[in-house]
């Protein structure tokens, strides 16, 4: 790999090496300040630390050394221009706003092409536009690029080279090939729209016939499938055709507006989005099964009744799921969860009902905020569900938004559950450790007394136990 050189001239080490007619210059000039120069051009123009603040005092080019990033920001270049010959390793090129350069691009070190702006590159002038040399990796990360040549973009020499896109937008145009030379073609969060049946991979990007394709189009794609159908940048705003499904890429926010008929036993809604949002803008009725590989919320001023035959209907793995002001119905052999996520209610409505049983979560992986626990009752709250009078795990569980005047006896904190929390509260009371407040008395004087004491903390720990159970 080419590394970064700075290589620093003195004016006056120059002088000290020059003709010896120069040594009686003044003391001044001998110590004239160090200029620093950098692997990369410009139009020809060496970058420096004099000129990089505005390379070709256009306004166009800007470097940074400190995070060796070279900005883009309007348009230059004529017929067959070399706009940019870099050989730093770690070059950041980074489009701040729409550029529309003609010329070529050569990069012999590893180079990143990012930015807000769109880069429109041009040249037919000679045989590439985007020229990677050596042992040398090209990515286009979070852009929106457009290049267009004989070899738009092409890889030269023996050496191992690679290009990955990341979501990203990325047009080809061609006269004899698209993206070639390269040892591995690698897209993320990418999809190629344009040929029909591409292949990519060690060598470039080819037609189904392994012709190098000409025409070449790739957009982001965001890791989410709705009825089998990859969310990407072409039809996030109407993701079936049908109005019910739309996704908002920039905030992660997935809209469902309407029915639509599916097979109780088919995948619904598959996410591997972080942070997602499912938003219920109206009342939904829907069939089929949800799987979700990222965190989720689930909100919105509708509500969702959704029915599955698969194992588990709505189910969360390894990530946390959260019902947010929420109504939600479900069924399944499973309602909700899994046994490696999490569950989290907050002030919603939730009704639960499964053939086997209805909610999982992983171990203290269960939470109620603003919300309680409302059937069965009454109901324990056990390592991986919850559990009915009986000591079964419930088939039905019914969560309700709390109501600050309910309450159930031997539920001292107030969060649905009797369990060894509720215990130690009011073992703490009645030692004096830490006292109860007039609302938590209420509830921890299970025998109706009149005061807390020894009698129950021995009923509340008998509940837990399952021994006797509060009605």
């Amino acid at each position: 790999m080419s590394i970064l050189k700075k290589r620093i001239v003195s004016f006056s080490t120059a002088v000290m090496l020059s003709s010896t007619a120069f040594s009686g210059l003044p003391a001044w000039v001998l110590k004239a300040g160090a200029v620093g120069f950098y692997d990369l051009k410009i139009d020809n123009v060496q970058v420096n630390s004099a000129n990089c603040k505005d390379i070709l005092e256009n306004g166009v080019f800007r470097y940074e050394p400190s995070t060796q990033t070279l900005t883009i920001n309007g348009d230059y270049g004529e017929k067959n221009t070399q706009i940019i010959e870099s050989e730093i390793d770690g070059l950041t090129v980074n489009v701040i706003g729409d550029s529309n350069l003609k010329g070529t691009f050569n990069f012999n070190a590893d180079t990143t092409i990012t930015g807000a702006g769109k880069l429109s590159l041009e040249n037919y002038d000679s045989p590439y536009t985007i020229a990677v040399h050596n042992e040398t990796s090209l990515t286009i990360e979070n852009a929106n690029v457009d290049v267009s040549g004989i070899y738009p973009i092409i890889g030269y020499g023996t050496d191992t080279k690679d290009i990955y896109v990341n979501n990203s937008f990325l047009t080809v145009h061609g006269t004899e090939s698209g993206v070639q030379g390269f040892d591995f073609v690698s897209l993320f969060k990418c999809v190629i729209t344009k040929p029909d049946d591409v292949v990519y991979g060690g060598g470039g990007i080819f037609n189904k016939d392994m012709s190098y394709a000409k025409d070449i189009r790739i957009i982001p794609s965001y890791d989410l499938w709705i009825d089998s159908t990859l969310v990407t940048a072409d039809n996030c705003d109407d993701i079936l055709g049908n109005g019910k499904f739309y996704y908002d890429p920039d905030h992660r926010v997935l809209g469902i507006s309407g029915n639509i008929e599916h097979e109780p036993d088919e995948e619904l809604i598959y996410s591997m989005v972080p942070d997602l949002t499912i938003d219920l803008v109206n009342d939904i009725e829907l069939q089929g099964y949800v799987v979700l590989y990222g965190d989720t919320v689930i909100t919105g001023d509708g509500s969702l009744t959704i029915g599955s035959n698969i194992e588990i209907c709505i189910c969360n793995e390894n990530c946390k799921l959260t019902f947010d002001n929420a109504k939600v119905s479900a069924a399944g052999n499973v309602a909700i969860g899994s046994l490696t996520g999490t569950i989290e209610f907050i002030n919603s409505d939730i009704t639960a009902t499964g053939n086997k049983i209805a909610l999982l979560f992983r171990e203290g992986g269960f939470n109620l905020t603003d919300s309680m626990v409302t059937e069965p009752t009454p109901s324990l709250l056990g390592t991986y569900t919850i559990y009915d009078s009986a000591s079964e795990p419930a088939a039905f569980v019914k969560i309700g938004k709390a109501k600050k005047s309910a309450y159930k006896l031997g539920d001292v904190n107030g969060d649905g559950f009797i369990n060894i929390t509720d215990i130690t509260l009011t073992a703490a009371h009645v030692k004096g450790k830490k006292l109860l407040t007039s609302e938590k008395l209420e509830r921890a004087d299970v025998n109706r007394s009149g005061s807390v004491n020894i009698s129950d903390i021995t009923l509340i720990a008998a509940h837990v136990k399952g021994k006797k159970l509060l009605v």
